[in-house]
């Protein structure tokens, strides 16, 4: 065997792996759809050119040797064993497409070749058109590449109306851009600086011990919480005195909680995992708005977006009649690399996964998109990403068993999945026919029973909702909680 037909697996992939389960594949889904079908034939020879044949992975199969895994060149690779044609039942609308995807995400990939697939769906009706469209669905195993990578390789596929490159999404590890080992050069540098802004916290803190102590009590005792949450509370409630870019203080925080965050409290969406998902989707909101929004809270689109999850959640838990809670914890990807021109030949996983905590019962719009900017602040003043980069590297080399359980464990610290990707400003064309959206649906784990994923295109904002067919039976009612709660935001409409 040629050496190349083989190659090593890196760590960072193989968790992905890993994390493989029959109540929670591991697999990225991406949906693009036109409102004309395209040329099936051009299609193909696009997938054929320029993402089979520039990346080796998509014509490999894992094998594992051992304590060794490999990527593993497919004696019997075939493109057409790759890519599947069929059609929406009648009347072909959202209804239809949204079940037949959701179908499509409980069934897994043959273990005997390439672990993605691409489907050509016709007989699609559901943007209110009298023509027929189509749809083109991406599944690949996320150990083969992350989502933003797969997003970045798809666009690949299309033609730009507009050559402005795409927004850069991700960052260095460190400033200078040295990964873990610069980190740890300039965490040192730092820790004068933070250890002086600690003190003037404390300081601050002790002067104000009455409201810092009536703030500590109300985080202790609030809604939802039991005895376990305590010890999160307690660090998190004396750190709000001391500045949101304070570096060391974001860390231990972080740290604390990744350690010490217990079990999501249990809520209507508690329970165990199972195979059958559903999905759903919002199209067509107003990026121009969402960017008003965002200025007039001097924030980022993100954190409006965030914020419109939040009281859409909150409406969700009233309506089921859940009990109050305060917060709840989310798993947000976070890319460690920034994405450039080329992609890597190997592709691969290039992310980490932050703890994010999502205050939840915020009713004044201000009050809560501020404290979701300020909880962002941290996390980018802050060496989380690179405690749980480090944490993800360690499990993947523990023995399955074991690596299953801490996965499990951090993953169920949170309630489900979320995250934010920028695409093109303009249309793209994928064999000469304009895509007229684009969306994707994040995996989940462990236990989660929901996944949410953001993404922009030519002007709107789509976000795609994934849930537990059990645990969250409709995720059409939470699509419309959160596609009802912009209009709520001070500069969502053009001021007279």
């Amino acid at each position: 065997m040629a050496e190349t037909d083989r190659v090593r697996i890196p760590l960072r992939d193989q968790l992905w792996l890993l994390m493989d389960r029959p109540d929670n594949l591991m697999y990225i889904n991406s949906l693009l759809w036109f409102e004309e079908i395209p040329d099936w034939d051009k299609v193909t020879e696009a997938i054929a050119t320029r993402m089979v044949d520039p990346y080796p992975v998509f014509r490999r199969v894992p094998v594992r040797e051992g304590r060794r895994w490999y990527w593993q060149d497919d004696p019997d690779y075939d493109i057409s064993r790759q890519l599947v044609r069929s059609r929406l039942p009648a009347p072909g609308g959202r209804a239809e497409a949204e079940a037949y995807v959701a179908e499509q995400m409980s069934i897994p990939l043959p273990d005997d070749r390439p672990i993605w697939r691409t489907e050509f769906i016709e007989g699609y009706f559901g943007h209110d058109s009298e023509k027929e469209g189509a749809l083109l669905l991406f599944r690949v195993q996320h150990g083969m590449v992350d989502g933003i990578r797969l997003t970045q390789l798809i666009l690949s596929l299309c033609d730009r109306d507009d050559e402005s490159p795409l927004p850069k999404v991700g960052r260095d590890l460190s400033p200078s851009g040295g990964g873990i080992l610069g980190a740890v050069g300039s965490a040192g540098a730092g820790m004068a600086k933070d250890s002086f802004g600690i003190a003037l916290g404390l300081t601050g803190a002790t002067i104000k011990f009455p409201l810092t102590l009536a703030r500590l009590a109300r985080d202790v005792v609030a809604p939802g919480r039991g005895i376990t949450r305590i010890p999160t509370r307690v660090v998190e409630s004396l750190s709000e005195n001391i500045d949101p870019t304070n570096r060391t203080t974001n860390t231990y925080r972080s740290v604390f909680r990744l350690l010490f965050e217990p079990k999501s409290p249990e809520l209507t969406w508690s329970g165990h995992a199972h195979a059958q998902k559903r999905v759903s989707w919002i199209s067509g909101l107003d990026l121009a708005a969402v960017k008003r929004v965002a200025r007039a809270h001097d924030t980022t689109v993100t954190a409006v977006m965030i914020a419109a999850v939040s009281k859409a959640l909150t409406e969700y838990l009233d309506a089921h009649g859940d009990r109050p809670v305060s917060d709840i914890n989310l798993m947000v990807p976070m890319s460690v690399a920034p994405v450039g021109d080329d992609l890597p030949e190997d592709l691969g996983n290039h992310l980490t996964l932050i703890l994010m905590r999502l205050p939840l019962g915020i009713d004044d719009p201000d009050e809560l998109i501020d404290e979701i900017t300020k909880s962002m602040t941290r996390v980018r003043y802050s060496f989380e990403p690179h405690v749980n980069l480090a944490t993800m590297l360690t499990v993947a080399v523990t023995p399955g068993p074991v690596a299953h359980a801490v996965v499990d464990m951090f993953a169920n610290k949170t309630v489900g999945q979320l995250t934010s990707v920028p695409g093109p400003v303009s249309t793209v064309r994928l064999a000469g026919t304009p895509v007229g959206g684009m969306l994707g649906w994040v995996p989940m784990s462990g236990d989660q029973a929901l996944g949410i994923c953001i993404f922009s295109y030519n002007g709107e904002v789509t976000v795609g909702i994934a849930t537990d067919a059990v645990l969250v039976p409709d995720p059409g009612e939470v699509a419309g909680m959160i596609e009802g709660q912009f209009t709520t935001f001070d500069g969502w409409y053009e001021e007279e």
